[in-house]
């Protein structure tokens, strides 16, 4: 073989050099490149073919880890479920590697290294049985089949992007060199930086924008410049860099149809494949509907509202689907039970995707039909069967980047087979298990069609690679030099005097000063950038960047997309604090909860209330907070009833624990019979011991009442219209004393409670101040029962002392709500509220709309907060030079 072969660092190495295009040539030979492991593994192949003796298989990456967790969890035996196996398996592949790759042996010196030694040789004994070879013991018997004369090598190797030569790199070159080839290294084609210099920014963020701005700016000035973008902590900045791109270069990918265009950067940091939106689709739709247990009732609406299955003209109707599924199913949800609520719907002609929950059933049955376990490609190919059988990937057309993961999706399930030998006969859940681990190994990067301009790399990826222009971020002295990182199964020191790969901070530095000179000769202009800060924490830079000039202000970040548009000519502002009035026979829903909004935050009330948003029910496991205030205002209810006033409660004495726990049978059997539930029964035992405590807590604050009373009414239900607008409500309860004033309660479970609001301009808690001001006459106090756990009590204000207890009067010193001067006696407090109640009501019926609010706290509970852009709103105050 006549021609030179190049033994690249790297794959994006190979590939970059295959297609340079030489300068003042018409026609010419592309250079032939490899990755070591490529051209070895070549070896091989044509060793075999010529009839050498043939070669152990080569474990691939997966396959490793799966036989290093059978030999670890081997040794634990019965222990094993108490340890993290994969990461135990990687660690020991890992220092298998160090060990074939730095000839390093397992020494006594330690508990885990007598452990990993063990370890060692089962492994090693396993493979032998089974004719196996880890890849680097693969690569090292490949290079000793060179060093006794085989193979058929080139005339001359050159080597390209090779830091820190290994000892087993070092021990081919010198195989191949005895071989008589012409052994040397691929000369680099550019002198280095005449203009290297470091920049200092604010923080991360800002280091990433000043790094797209100068790349914006190089290629603003040279369309055909080729830039690379290196960061040490890649993973780290990844997001906010592809989003910074995407934004600047690409602004039109904001829509959906443009997500897979070409782009003009591209990261060598490729996803997991699981991570593809279609692949986690098709992992999902095997998990949730193979599942033989209950699952949270989340996974099945994550599986409703994608798509990627089934057909896409019912995916309103699957959305319809998960609402009645949130309203209907419990938190752990069966499939059969999802089915059965189908069923149930479509009995009633409430169906909303007949189509899609058919593929559903079909999927269930056939999986359903399968054997318990057999082997890993066996259950390839059923896995195969059960998508189509779905409609996976989807009746849609598919994106170029969506039909690249779904053929890798395809060859990796092709391939599981050879796990056989590994795994053996395995049950379904497992095999899924197997199947996502291994799409989470596989790292999946998007096929990119010629060089595009800017190239996201890692300090490892950007090897033997050179640039018009290049730009370095992260350089701080927490990220480079790396830290040190030794295997923690093979001894300390001897993988500092080997030199192995991060044993120590001098090997660590040697490293970082060899990557930080080829850095330098990669471009004519270099930048290194650093931030001072990371949120709270003060960063400094990197001690390798002293005697570098820095280069003063940074490049001015493009604007965003937003804000581009924004200023864009022709752009109208309009006012959205007005909403159309409220027109003649209108009705608007809502009652005090609709004045409780306008009062707190207009936009809330005008969204939920006027044009009926409402938020979408969360599926929580056992009771939410609401059921468990449902539960205690029921349990009062009928303990009340039964009880009806001070004297009979003073009169049960010892009886009183049982009445108690009759309200609370009562109130959970109600609670069942309206949900069409059962509760599991040991949780309803909890459930109703719960609420024995908390009401037998809230009646000894009952019991201290000064005055006699009786409970004239629970749950009771009133209308008034204010300003026009009808408003319904229900007062929990009302208590009359003996001169026939009453007393409005309004039970409290939750100690977010309120009451200050009741003498200011807004009333934000308007319920009972509705009552008594619009409603009932002779009322002598409203008041909150805070039906608490810890400190019950009453809150609220009284026409006189000493009516409830620990709620002052109006007359009373200790009365710091109302101002005397402006509220001398209880009529003044009732018109007050009226007052207000009226002007509030205004605001609605005049379409008052705007989101403003005196506390952002107050909007906890707002079922519309995402309609209110609360982050948009900071932003202009802000440009406004408001805070």
């Amino acid at each position: 073989m006549s021609e030179t072969l190049i033994l690249c660092a790297t794959t994006r190495l190979a590939q970059t050099l295959r297609g340079e295009l030489p300068s003042g040539l018409a026609v010419w030979r592309t250079p032939r490149t490899a990755t070591l492991a490529q051209w070895l593994a070549e070896q091989a192949d044509a060793m075999q073919v010529a009839g050498d003796a043939e070669l152990p298989a080569p474990l691939d990456p997966y396959a490793e880890r799966l036989l290093w967790e059978r030999v670890v969890a081997a040794s634990l035996d019965a222990a094993s479920p108490l340890f993290d196996l994969p990461a135990m398996a990687a660690a020991a592949a890992d220092a298998q590697a160090l060990c074939r790759t730095w000839g390093l042996t397992p020494a006594a010196v330690s508990d885990e290294c007598r452990l990993f030694a063990a370890w060692q040789a089962d492994f090693e004994r396993r493979c032998r049985a089974a004719g196996w070879l880890d890849a680097a013991g693969f690569q090292a018997e490949v290079i000793a089949r060179i060093e006794a004369g085989r193979g058929r090598l080139p005339e001359a190797v050159q080597f390209a992007g090779f830091d820190r030569p290994t000892p087993l790199e070092l021990r081919l070159r010198r195989a191949l060199a005895a071989r008589g080839v012409a052994v040397g290294e691929l000369p680099p084609g550019q002198p280095g930086a005449v203009d290297a210099r470091r920049l200092e920014c604010a923080d991360r963020a800002a280091e990433c924008a000043a790094a797209v701005a100068w790349a914006r700016q190089r290629l603003a000035a040279d369309p055909q410049a080729c830039l690379g973008i290196v960061a040490p902590d890649l993973a780290g900045v990844r997001d906010r860099l592809e989003f910074l791109l995407e934004d600047v270069f690409h602004p039109a990918a904001v829509r959906p149809a443009a997500a897979g265009a070409p782009r003009c950067f591209n990261f060598s940091l490729g996803r997991p494949l699981a991570d593809q939106p279609l692949v986690a689709t098709g992992l999902e739709l095997l998990a949730v509907v193979g599942s033989r247990g209950a699952l949270e009732q989340s996974r099945w609406s994550a599986l409703l509202l994608g798509g990627g299955w089934g057909s896409e003209a019912e995916a309103d109707g699957r959305a319809g689907f998960d609402l009645a599924l949130r309203r209907d199913l419990p938190y752990f949800t069966t499939a059969h039970g999802v089915l059965r609520l189908a069923r149930r719907l479509g009995e009633r002609g409430e169906m909303p995707c007949p189509n899609s929950v058919a593929a559903l059933g079909e999927l269930l049955a056939r999986l359903e039909a399968w054997p318990r376990k057999q082997l890993p490609g066996a259950w390839a190919a059923a896995f195969r069967d059960a998508l189509k059988t779905a409609g996976w990937p989807g009746d849609r057309a598919l994106s170029s980047h969506e039909f690249q993961a779904t053929r890798a999706f395809a060859e990796l399930l092709a391939g599981f087979g050879r796990f056989d030998a590994l795994l053996g006969p395995v049950g379904f859940a497992e095999a899924v298990r197997r199947l996502r681990e291994l799409c989470r190994q596989r790292l999946f990067q998007p096929e990119t069609r010629g060089r595009p301009a800017i190239q996201v790399l890692g300090v490892l990826e950007s090897a033997g690679l050179e640039f018009d222009g290049l730009w370095v971020i992260g350089m701080n002295d927490d990220q480079w030099p790396p830290a040190p990182r030794p295997s923690p199964l093979l001894p300390a020191d001897a993988q500092r005097t080997a030199g192995a790969a991060h044993a120590s901070a001098e090997v660590e530095l040697d490293f970082a000063q060899r990557v930080q000179a080829r850095l330098l000769r990669s471009a004519p202009e270099v930048r290194f950038s650093y931030a001072r800060a990371d949120g709270n924490r003060v960063l400094r830079p990197s001690p390798l960047l002293a005697g570098l000039p820095g280069s003063g202000e940074a490049p001015v970040p493009p604007p965003t997309l937003a804000a581009t548009l924004a200023a864009a000519a022709g752009c109208e502002r309009l006012a959205d604090d007005r909403a159309p009035p409220v027109g003649p026979g209108e009705k608007v829903a809502g009652g005090s909860w609709l004045l409780r909004a306008q009062a707190i935050c207009p936009a809330w009330a005008y969204f939920q209330y006027r044009l009926g948003a409402e938020a979408v029910d969360e599926p929580v496991e056992g009771l939410d907070p609401a059921a468990r205030g449902t539960l205690v205002h029921a349990a009062l209810e009928a303990f009340w009833r039964a009880t009806g006033d001070s004297a009979r409660l003073a009169a049960l004495g010892a009886g009183r624990d049982g009445a108690v726990a009759d309200a609370v049978r009562a109130a959970l059997d109600a609670y069942e019979a309206e949900r069409r539930i059962a509760l599991p029964a040991r949780f309803r035992e909890l459930e109703a011991g719960r609420l024995q405590r908390l009401l037998g807590r809230w009646l000894d604050v009952e019991s201290r009442r000064g005055r006699d009373f009786s409970v004239v009414a629970c749950e009771q239900p009133a209308e008034v219209e204010i300003e026009g607008i009808r408003v319904r409500m229900v007062v929990d309860r009302i208590d009359r004393l003996a001169d026939g004033r009453r007393v409005i309660i309004d039970y409290k479970t939750g100690r977010a409670i309120d009451v200050a609001n009741w003498a200011g301009e807004r009333l934000t808690e308007p319920q009972l101040p509705i009552y008594a001001a619009l409603v009932a006459d002779e009322v002598a106090a409203v008041v909150f029962a805070k039906v608490l756990p810890d400190k019950p009590a009453f809150a609220g204000v009284a026409d006189e002392a000493d009516l409830l207890p620990g709620v002052a009067g109006l007359g009373d010193e200790r009365q710091k709500l109302f101002d005397p001067a402006l509220f001398p006696d209880w009529p003044a407090v009732v018109a007050h509220w009226r007052e207000r109640l009226h002007a509030v009501a205004r605001e609605v019926g005049d379409g008052v709309a705007g989101v403003a609010f005196a506390d952002e706290g107050a909007l906890k509970y707002c079922e519309v907060l995402p309609l209110l852009r609360l982050p948009e709103r900071r932003r202009l105050l802000a440009e406004a030079g408001v805070s």
